[in-house]
């Protein structure tokens, strides 16, 4: 069901955002999705390693700034004392970009800092447990715009994101690459 609604989403986001991508709009804005990995390297888990998804979507306040959503999704199996452990993050989070604009317009690299909510779900031997904790990130990346209007790109970026669920206090490093468009005036 998971897998069917990641889809979906994917294919959504492939075929109808380039369809509001061509509209003229004021600041305009963006919007994306991104597969990663993430490095927990955690003992309570089980796991050192997790693949990621998520979407983003964000306003431009001005040519420099941006306010953006993402959610997120990653999950991975793992083993604790030979018991078989699946562990399931979800992100919530509200982001601050500032963009840099070079004078070769097709890399436009950023900063960003942002706030929200990490949700986790450990489940071993048919039991499960869940928390929820606030949760702070600050990275980096690029965007490499494409194509002949440059509303689309290539985006990647590197992310450290700390959150203590479960009385474990983590930094999860994540990387991630993926495609966002730009909505309205670039």
């Amino acid at each position: 069901m998971k897998r069917n609604l990641c889809f979906a989403v994917f294919v959504a986001l492939v075929l109808g955002v380039p369809a509001f991508a061509a509209t003229p709009a004021g600041n305009g804005g963006e919007i994306g999705f991104g597969f990663g990995q993430t490095d927990v390297s955690s003992g309570s888990t089980g796991i050192d390693t997790a693949q990621f998804v998520g979407v983003r979507g964000g306003y431009n306040i001005n040519k420099d700034w941006q306010v953006e959503g993402q959610f997120a999704s990653s999950s991975e199996n793992g083993s604790i004392l030979g018991t078989t452990v699946d562990t399931k993050m979800r992100l919530y989070m509200v982001n601050g970009v500032m963009s840099f604009h070079p004078r070769k317009k097709e890399f436009v690299p950023y900063v960003m800092a942002g706030v929200g909510r990490a949700d986790v779900s450990v489940d071993s031997a048919g039991t499960t447990a869940s928390d929820n904790a606030v949760a702070y990130q600050i990275g980096g990346g690029t965007r490499i715009y494409f194509g002949q209007s440059k509303r689309m790109a290539f985006r990647t970026d590197l992310t450290l994101l700390r959150q203590a669920t479960f009385n474990d206090s983590s930094t999860l490093t994540t990387l991630t690459g993926g495609i966002t468009w730009n909505l309205g005036g670039r």
